[in-house]
């Protein structure tokens, strides 16, 4: 391996782990998302339900569905 080689990888793995310890790259809590959009999840259904044309109903009941499952 060349020596530029050998610099970028240690650069790279260098600011990946600062990325890590920095909390840039952290997981986002299940719970947090399943709260924070449970309201929005609700109003988008009924907006659906209410004025939403065939193809919108289909995949937006589709898509608040999966995010129901997902969030119990």
């Amino acid at each position: 391996m060349t020596r530029h080689a050998s610099a970028w990888m240690t650069w790279t793995a260098l600011g990946v782990l600062m990325m890590l310890v920095s909390g840039c790259a952290s997981a986002v809590s299940q719970g947090a998302i399943c709260d924070g959009t449970r309201q929005a999840r609700a109003d988008h259904a009924r907006a659906l339900a209410e004025d939403g044309g065939d193809l919108s109903v289909v995949t937006g009941a589709r898509l608040i569905g999966l995010i129901d499952a997902g969030c119990g």
